[in-house]
């Protein structure tokens, strides 16, 4: 395995910089696939109908295709700009992406789905079903969606759980997903009262997104492309007051402009805005290192804000010749020195200030950008959680012979016994197991093979751990084990 990272020595460790060439994935781990941009519904926020006029399906051939190339995936969304009810093989899309072992979602308006597709669904083991709810209104319901009713939603969310609840599983999760606009801004605390009446664990906020023209006048939520101050204020206010009415019930926004005071430092965090020449961009929501969009035309896209440009058509080509072709090499490069203008003004990003490279870890400080990929977003716990496979690259400009490692790995239920393995530059160095009943805190040292000055330290988790699965809270994520702390000596 080449190095991940290229650093050069004088009397001191060089200035960090990513070599997107080394953290990029041999497979994309993460993949959003439109199996179709055809949708009857006729939202007045979507910028489908203006962009793909009556849409077309995403050949099926092509999408096994895709599914074959993958190695071990984290995820795979199946939908984008339509309405994938309406696929003709969905429930066989479904089965091959689930066959791969990603967590598999699918985005649905909901409300016309027949009960027979709804039974498949449930029973296809797909594990997150996020449902679009803008408003408890009957009349305003037929004003945003232009089809099917809300009388029809709630009959459908009253079949799942009662489809769900007799087929023994916690799968799949069912969350609401409310599009956020200055018109419906009043339904959000009816939509919430909604949730924790039918047990629905979670709602996401998305507010309107600018990216493309449509017939609409949202003048009120915009400016160009961007959310208005004013709009802003009030839809923190109105969160604010439905968290107030509703303690402990999540509500997650899933836009960082609405970050009253985003900063810049050397550990990696969103900031929406425009990013300043001293910055650089780490990841994304959406990042080129692990994932990729399909489009039902066959074009593979980096990501939302980049989906006119393709990279690559899948008719004629693999998706990993996509994947590792000239057109995303040089994206990637651009990307990580932030010359992109699109990324540098995305809200999205993921940024820091570039600092020396160091010797240690401490994810009680927050996540470091050192941490390459395959971890998820830290979340203030004072540890950073991996993934099933992750990457992280230790540099010292004196060779260490030992690695110290501090952390957690949770217990697997099922087998009775977990294991972390670990690598150092492709060499084995050592494994931790749980072998209880429990989640297992570690503190080890491991020595290692080489004196190489840069480490690159992957680790790979046997079983990943779901609480949401194991009744243990409302926590989808799918979890490998908690860093701690990581030291050279």
């Amino acid at each position: 395995m080449k190095p991940m990272v290229q650093i050069r020595f004088r009397e001191r460790v060089d200035t960090f910089s990513v070599d997107p060439k080394y953290a990029t994935t041999a497979a994309p781990k993460v993949l959003w696939i439109e199996l179709t941009s055809k949708c009857p519904f006729d939202c007045v926020f979507c910028t489908r109908r203006v962009r793909f006029g009556t849409g077309q399906n995403l050949s099926f051939d092509v999408f096994e295709r895709v599914i074959a190339e993958l190695d071990a995936p984290d995820f795979i969304g199946l939908n984008y700009s339509g309405e994938s009810i309406y696929y003709p093989r969905l429930l066989d899309a479904i089965a091959l992406a689930k066959s791969t072992g990603a967590f598999t979602e699918l985005v649905t308006a909901f409300s016309t789905i027949s009960k027979p597709l709804l039974q498949g669904i449930v029973e296809s083991g797909l594990d997150r079903l996020a449902v679009s709810l803008h408003t408890m209104d009957p009349e305003q319901y037929r004003s945003i969606y232009r089809f099917g009713s809300l009388d029809l939603l709630k009959q459908r969310v009253a079949d799942f759980f009662e489809l769900r609840g007799a087929s023994g599983s916690l799968c799949p999760r069912l969350d609401f997903c409310f599009v956020a606009m200055n018109e419906n801004l009043d339904q959000l605390p009816h939509v919430v009262a909604y949730a924790k009446s039918v047990g629905v664990p979670e709602v996401s906020i998305h507010p309107l997104i600018g990216r493309h023209l449509v017939p609409h006048d949202f003048s009120k939520e915009l400016r160009a492309n961007r959310l208005r101050d004013e709009f802003k204020d009030e839809l923190r206010s109105t969160i604010s007051n439905v968290e107030s009415r509703h303690p402990g019930f999540p509500i997650n926004v899933l836009n960082p402009d609405l970050d009253t005071n985003p900063t810049l430092s050397r550990i990696p965090q969103y900031f929406a805005p425009f990013l300043p020449p001293n910055a650089r961009i780490y990841s994304c929501d959406q990042s080129p290192f692990e994932s990729v969009h399909i489009l039902a035309s066959g074009n593979v896209v980096v990501c939302e804000v980049h989906d006119e440009v393709s990279l690559g058509n899948l008719h004629s080509q693999s998706l990993r010749e996509i994947w590792q072709g000239d057109a995303y090499r040089a994206f990637r490069q651009k990307y990580v020195v932030a010359e992109i203008p699109e990324c540098r003004s995305c809200v999205w990003k993921f940024a820091y200030v570039p600092g020396e490279w160091t010797p240690s870890i401490d994810a009680s400080h927050g996540a470091s950008p050192q941490l390459l990929r395959g971890w998820h977003p830290y979340d203030a716990s004072g540890s950073v959680w991996s993934k099933k496979r992750s990457v992280l690259a230790l540099a010292s400009p004196r060779a260490k012979t030992h690695v110290h490692l501090r952390g957690t790995l949770p217990h697997d239920p099922d087998c009775e016994v977990n294991q972390l393995s670990i690598e150092c530059n492709r060499v084995p160095i050592g494994s931790v197991r749980n072998i209880g009943s429990s989640f297992l805190s570690f503190d080890q040292t491991f020595a290692l093979a080489d004196s190489d000055t840069i480490k690159h330290f992957e680790f790979v988790v046997e079983h990943l751990y779901r609480p949401y699965l194991r009744a243990e809270g409302k926590d989808g994520r799918d979890l490998g084990f908690a860093l701690h702390r990581i030291e050279l000596r």
